[in-house]
């Protein structure tokens, strides 16, 4: 892509008597243009190359609508941030600050309908997707009319937090998680200090599985950054095996197998 991020591909997207290309082609042009406006901002520190993390394809407004109208905005999101990741191990990549990899699709009325532009955005306040204390709900003293006319406080909300679902030999086991960020292997600690910000969940597993064999993170309340970093085999339902080392971005729910055990995080 040029510097300014746009390219018209009015004829690529829409050829004639092919309109079964029209998103795969979207989807080629738009990795395209995240790809060069990623690589404008990236910069070469020694040996390492230190490339943005947030990033943003922007779709004219009549075909960020049809793929709204398919829903299938999130869908090509997790696919164009998944490609951006493989990016990451395939080309020993950093971001900056080891922020992981997000990207979004808007869209843009400034656009012509054969246009579309890719940006660097800066990294949300907090990172990973997190949820600011400011924005929490605070306690609120409401007064409703009662017998005595006293004011009455409302029940708390229930917080809704993480679980995994854990199926192994038949049965069924559901664990609460604590914050967003979890390093999930064999119960007992490998002697290695947990990155900042993760949780170890224990499970009863073989002695073939790494007492630290997965990383997983929420960077979004629809994106979730799995990583293999122990020996037993991982396999994605519908993706193939991930490789040790190598991570991915799946939706949440998604099972991820390790070894015969079947991890779901909901």
């Amino acid at each position: 892509m040029a510097k300014s991020g746009r390219r018209s591909f009015l004829d690529i997207i829409f050829p004639a008597g092919e309109a079964g290309k029209k998103t795969s082609e979207l989807i080629e042009r738009g990795l395209e243009a995240l790809r060069g406006a990623r690589d404008e901002r990236a910069l070469t520190v020694g040996r390492t190359t230190l490339a943005p993390s947030r990033l943003e394809l922007r779709l004219p407004q009549a075909r960020y609508d049809e793929l709204a109208e398919l829903g299938a905005v999130r869908d090509v999101e997790i696919f164009l941030n998944d490609e951006l990741l493989r990016d990451l191990t395939a080309q020993e990549m950093r971001t900056f600050g080891d922020q992981p990899v997000y990207v979004t699709v808007a869209a843009d009325t400034s656009l012509q309908p054969n246009e579309l532009y890719a940006a660097v955005l800066p990294p949300e306040p907090g990172g990973s997707g997190h949820v600011p204390a400011a924005s929490l709900p605070v306690y609120d003293r409401t007064s409703v009319l009662g017998e005595a006319g006293e004011p009455v406080a409302p029940a708390p909300e229930t917080v809704q937090g993480h679980r995994l679902v854990v199926r192994a030999e038949g049965n069924v086991r559901e664990l609460h998680l604590s914050g967003t960020r979890w390093i999930i292997g064999r119960r007992g600690a490998s002697g290695q200090p947990l990155p900042e910000g993760f949780h170890k969940v224990d499970l009863d597993l073989p002695p073939t599985v790494s007492r630290e064999q997965l990383r997983a993170e929420m960077i979004a309340a629809d994106r979730l950054l799995v990583r293999r970093i122990g020996k037993a085999p991982v396999m994605l339902h519908g993706s193939g095996e991930l490789r040790e080392g190598e991570q991915r971005l799946i939706p949440p729910g998604t099972p991820v197998i390790v070894g015969d055990c079947e991890l779901v995080i909901r």
